[in-house]
């Protein structure tokens, strides 16, 4: 009997999901994470797991994986010290950077501006010169002087080395060079070059991207590797696969060597997950919704396939890596409800964390939150606990969201269904960030909610955007878990192209794919896939000529060796600059990249679908209790999750609780459990 099993950190809690591929049961845990060593908490996670599911370690066989480690790094700044080695007369790179800062206008005047992760003092530029647009040599490296460069920065205490010069992505034997010479010098010090890492025109996000990837790769190495023999002290013979931030994976080795990918492991895992269920619904184009305690991820996927950028936002940095394009807003559980000085109410950014947490979790918080407004108007029910664990203090619930009524001057369920409407209206404006200001309409669109405060929020939001169904899966606290079981191996390979559509033909863009191709093909030879399981996705990333919006238009490679090829890209390409902007060029369309996504289909996880039963849920119901909907209070039947059947039909009000979520649904909607066993919510006849 085998298992496979799905673990990932977050910054309170550590979610492990274990499938069993004989009963296709599946198995939900959490414990607490341990940022001062999260492998520690992993380990534990994943014994306390299988004990539940009874299995062991020994009998894992695939082991997927989500990690936070990058993420919390950049956001606090403590990962390695960086040497930077680079071409002369451009050590200031970083430095410079590109002409934006972050907030509202003017923000600049009260901006601290983040330090570079590899100080000037930690810099080094090197004689030696690639010339453009032709990539030859016209300098040649003076390798004496990069010997005691590199000696010079491993005598001051860096800890992993960058080589990033200029126009590598024309032609990389000077950065390999150095590298080789790195490995003669200072042997132990991890190196990365920027030809390998972005291998792309870009000096800055070249050199950033480069960099970042060398200021997480000590701790990175010294996390899997303390992870690998934790689990081979437990007998475990696992192959581990570690979460890209573009949803896919990448083995233990490749994810030390480019920890760069991993900077949004945790989000992507859920999107994809989503996607998967919906999709598995014959719903393929939905927008997700993850609300945690301190914020919500939202993020879209169109034709069972979650949408992608390759500019990676962590805190003020931003960087060139593919991942999952979502858009975050400070709005979770924990949410503080302030008054302001005007008599407005704000809800958020500011978050109670997990500690204390919000008032009614009664661990000293006392100011209101989303979950304290929750809780006073019955939308979290006496019966349920936190995790299943914590009695939830209703008082202090009260006394805390009775401030803010104070202030306003109204009933205290009026000020908690205030706060509840504000923090729904910043996650509609975050919704309509990936939708409509993409040119998508919502009301095409189904909504799937999870986190731990995900189904709670999701039908007022499904209101708001008219986006049904929506869709709550199995499991919505662990979500994350989960789609890194239905996540397959994959990675990303590119090339500068630059060409117009009248300089070139299909043709010669076809054996540039090719040769991308057959890169991926090695990579995925190397991680162990069987060429019977290997898939290849083809991009050309296009942009008007002369124009700097690119957009990455997916190719049909065989239609490029026809007369038709270009003109489709350029068909595509013009099709969703229109949406998107609302207006199209007379202008030559330019190929400024080309790449290739190469993957292998791994079955992590079944889903299986269920007998549907008769409609009637009375056999799920535990309770009823007085709940507030928008002016009105309702007596609302409180149903266990873990006893509805598929078939069964809730007609709402009614809330729906488990461990790790409660599910609200309103006055007018009704609900179904699906063969599969989501809920689906839809509003009820005549609304």
């Amino acid at each position: 009997m085998t298992h496979n099993l799905g673990v990932d950190v977050g910054g309170t809690f550590t979610d492990v999901i274990v499938f069993d591929e004989t009963t296709h049961e599946i198995t939900i845990d959490k414990v607490l994470s341990t940022p001062s060593n999260p492998s520690e908490g992993v380990v534990h996670g994943i014994e306390e797991a299988t004990a539940k599911a009874n299995t062991s370690v020994s009998e894992l066989d695939l082991l997927f994986h989500g990690t936070t480690v990058v993420t919390n790094m950049l956001l606090e700044e403590t990962g390695a010290r960086v040497g930077l080695i680079t071409t002369a007369g451009h050590e200031d790179i970083l430095h410079l950077a590109r002409a934006w800062t972050p907030g509202p206008l003017y923000g600049w005047m009260d901006m601290e501006k983040p330090d570079p992760l590899a100080d000037l003092v930690d810099t080094r530029g090197i004689a030696g010169t690639i010339s453009s647009p032709d990539g030859n040599e016209t300098e040649s490296l003076d390798e004496e002087e990069i010997r005691d460069a590199v000696k010079e920065l491993e005598a001051a205490g860096v800890e992993s080395l960058t080589v990033a010069l200029l126009n590598a992505y024309l032609n990389p034997e000077h950065e390999e060079r150095v590298r080789e010479i790195i490995a003669e010098e200072a042997p132990e010090l991890p190196v990365s070059i920027s030809s390998e890492i972005v291998p792309e025109y870009g000096e800055y996000e070249r050199t950033l991207t480069t960099v970042i990837n060398d200021y997480a790769r000590p701790t990175v190495i010294e996390y899997l590797e303390d992870l690998d023999d934790s689990l081979a002290d437990g007998d475990s013979t696992a192959t581990m696969n570690v979460v890209r931030s573009d949803g896919g994976l990448m083995s233990s080795k490749a994810a030390k060597e480019r920890p760069v990918e991993l900077a949004l492991s945790g989000p992507s895992g859920g999107v994809v997950g989503a996607a998967t269920i919906a999709s598995k619904k014959g719903v393929p184009d939905v927008l997700t919704l993850d609300m945690g305690g301190t914020s919500t991820d939202v993020s879209l996927v169109e034709d069972g396939t979650p949408e992608t950028t390759r500019q990676t936002k962590v805190g003020y940095r931003e960087f060139k890596s593919r991942s999952v394009d979502v858009n975050t807003v400070g709005a979770g559980g924990g949410s503080i409800a302030r008054v302001q000085l005007s008599g407005s109410l704000q809800v958020g950014p500011e978050s109670s964390g997990a500690d204390p947490g919000p008032a009614c979790y009664g661990l000293g918080g006392d100011e209101p939150t989303v979950t304290d407004a929750n809780v006073v108007l019955g939308r979290i029910p006496p019966s349920v606990q936190l995790g299943g664990r914590m009695e939830l203090d209703r008082e202090a619930a009260h006394d805390a969201v009775a401030t803010v009524a104070d202030e306003r001057g109204t009933s205290v369920e009026e000020a908690a269904q205030a706060i509840l409407d504000i923090v729904n209206e910043n996650m509609h404006s975050a919704l309509r960030v990936v939708s409509v200001e993409q040119g998508y309409d919502p009301r095409e669109f189904g909504l799937v909610a999870f986190g731990g405060a995900g189904p709670m929020h999701a039908n007022a939001l499904a209101d708001i955007m008219d986006a049904y169904p929506l869709i709550i899966p199995p499991g919505p606290g662990v979500m994350s878990a989960f789609g890194f079981l239905t996540s397959d191996i994959q990675n990303e390979f590119s090339e500068t192209y630059l060409e117009t559509e009248e300089d070139v033909d299909g043709g010669d863009v076809y054996e540039k794919l090719r040769d991308l191709e057959a890169e991926a093909t090695d990579w995925l030879v190397s991680e162990g896939v069987d060429e019977t399981d290997h898939e290849f996705e083809y991009f050309a990333e296009c942009r008007y000529f002369r124009q700097d919006i690119q957009m990455s238009i997916p190719v049909t490679i065989e239609n490029l060796r026809g007369e038709t090829g270009l003109a489709e890209i350029k068909g595509d390409f013009e099709s969703r600059h229109d949406r998107q902007f609302g207006f199209s060029l007379d202008a030559p369309l330019e190929i400024a990249n080309l790449r290739v996504i190469g993957k292998g289909t791994l079955q992590g996880v079944t889903i299986e679908e269920q007998e549907l039963t008769d409609a009637d849920p009375s056999a799920a119901e535990i309770d009823d209790n007085d709940v507030y909907f928008s002016g009105d209070t309702y007596e609302t039947p409180i149903y266990d999750r873990t006893e509805l059947r598929p078939g069964n039909e809730i007609d709402g009000p009614a809330i729906v609780t488990d461990d790790d979520s409660t599910v609200v649904l309103q006055p007018d909607h009704s609900a179904t459990i699906d063969r599969y066993g989501n809920i689906e919510i839809n509003r009820g006849e005549g609304q």
